[in-house]
């Protein structure tokens, strides 16, 4: 099954990945094939000190 990915859900996932959505974005690849824009990666790099003050995530 194809699914497109907003990309407000994809930074929801990051910002929370044990929610339903989150694990269903991690895990999913194996059932399903994600799509989304091509300008994803440049939004997540865009607000990339936000999300690491946010998560606390190391930046590798």
């Amino acid at each position: 099954m194809k699914i497109v990915v907003d990309s407000n859900i994809v930074f929801s996932t990051i910002l929370n990945t044990k929610s339903k959505i989150g694990q269903l974005l991690i895990n999913g690849s194996k059932y399903f094939d994600f799509y989304t824009v091509g300008l994803l990666k440049d939004e997540i790099f865009k607000h990339k000190d936000k999300i690491l003050d946010l998560t606390n995530f190391a930046e590798d």
